[in-house]
């Protein structure tokens, strides 16, 4: 498989999703170097060499690559770090999967996506070009932010205003979308980029659930494969690969998420040509036998995405049944964790990332945005039986208890 002895790798952060790529990097003999402007970041904890450098300090993060004889750089979970990473390669000489501006502009700019779908006669999720004429409930978000943050839900003028200003204090260019809410189910679809050739890997339901009144709702799952994934292949991909072409993607990893609605037309609102937060690489390592991270990571020191046969493993419509649970919590500090080690111990949960820690304090303006996601679990049952057994386990053992005694688990039919 891969060989990464005697290689080092700067991770372009070191939040706690970041661990996961110092892990992968270790797990074929790679060092790590790990930065960002925080004393204490989780990755710097588990990386071979940590510095308070900037990640948007190009120039401190080239000399540094340039002092330790750095020899691959990756960058995280952000559409932000993208224009950095990018800067930073191309200074440095090493590989960059992002080949020009407007990839960038693609994925974090909500505006120019969908007039990428337009442009290729894809469905898009109407929009109200004026505060004028809107039929609520409406949709605002800012055109280049991501994490579900700055978004709302409005149901008349008052929270519209309330909306259009949160929207524009999160967003860098000062603009906003105000889109039509769609109360749809929800898929998630996943591309890997070879050698100029778009590779439709899987595609996951994605079950959300409402939080709080006046917040979008957030992930509480992910059932891998969907069964619109034909339907997708069919209909949509062929569009999908003539608009990567002109976007010139060779390399790299992307997550399109779409509403699917009661016709079954599957409509994108999402992109992003990143790293995703929903991990969803640990399913198609452990179902699959294929890892997209490994492959970026492999990609940062070689230019190559993988090394070996893995991409005649991929068939998004004949893939095992497999789940990721994402447990919400609510805002306040953590002073207990219970039931992990417990979880681990039973066939058919594959692996448990917890976002946090015992002592950790999540604010209250995290309502709404994906930070609120606590734990997520990978499941990979026999059969549905067994995944029921194992939701029950989950229910009863998980506890996340706040400092003053409270239940910080969300049930998913809660809106307060």
């Amino acid at each position: 498989m891969y060989n990464w002895q005697g290689k080092k790798l700067l991770v372009f952060g070191a939040t706690k999703l970041l661990c996961q790529v110092v892990n992968e990097a270790h797990k074929y003999g790679a060092e790590v170097v790990a930065i960002d402007y925080f004393e204490n970041s989780p990755a710097k904890k588990i990386a071979d060499e940590s510095y308070l450098v900037s990640t948007t300090d190009i120039d401190a993060v080239v000399k540094l690559i340039k002092e330790k004889s750095i020899d691959g750089v990756v960058t995280g979970f952000m559409d932000s770090m993208l224009p950095y990473y990018k800067e930073v390669c191309n200074r440095t000489g090493l590989p960059c999967y992002i080949e020009n501006q407007e990839q960038i502009t693609f994925t974090t700019d909500k505006k120019a996506f969908k007039d990428y779908l337009k442009e290729f006669e894809l469905p898009y999720v109407p929009e109200y070009q004026s505060d004028d004429d809107i039929e609520f409930p409406v949709i605002i978000k800012p055109v280049d932010n991501s994490g579900a943050r700055g978004i709302s839900v409005c149901r008349n003028r008052q929270e519209l205003d309330k909306g259009i200003a949160l929207a524009l204090e999160y967003s860098k260019s000062k603009k906003y979308l105000i889109e039509k809410y769609l109360n749809c189910r929800e898929a998630t679809v996943f591309y890997l980029f070879v050698d100029g050739k778009a590779y439709f890997t899987t595609m996951a339901d994605r079950h959300v659930s409402p939080v709080k009144d006046g917040f979008i709702k957030l992930p509480t799952g992910y059932t891998f494969p969907s069964p619109h994934s034909a339907d997708f292949a069919a209909k949509y991909n062929a569009k999908f690969q003539k608009m990567f072409d002109k976007l010139q993607i060779k390399n790299g990893m992307m997550f399109l998420q779409c509403f699917i609605d009661e016709n079954g037309t599957c409509i994108p609102y999402e992109p992003g040509f990143r790293l995703t937060g929903s991990l969803e690489y640990i399913l198609l390592d452990k179902v699959c036998g294929y890892n997209p991270l490994a492959m970026m990571i492999n990609f940062a020191f070689t230019g190559k995405m993988t090394a070996d046969d893995e991409l005649r493993k991929i068939n998004p419509l004949n893939m095992n049944k497999c789940y990721n649970i994402s447990c919400l919590i609510k805002p306040g500090t953590i002073a207990q964790i219970r039931g992990i080690d417990e979880l681990n111990k039973i066939p058919g949960i594959a692996e448990i990332f917890a976002s946090y820690s015992e002592g950790d304090a999540l604010p209250d303006d995290a309502w709404g945005k994906l930070a609120q996601i606590g734990i997520r679990l990978f499941i990979t049952p026999e059969n549905d039986h067994q995944y029921l057994e194992i939701i029950g386990q989950i229910s009863d053992k998980l506890k996340i208890i706040s400092a003053d005694g409270r239940d910080m688990l969300i049930n998913r039919n809660i809106e307060e």
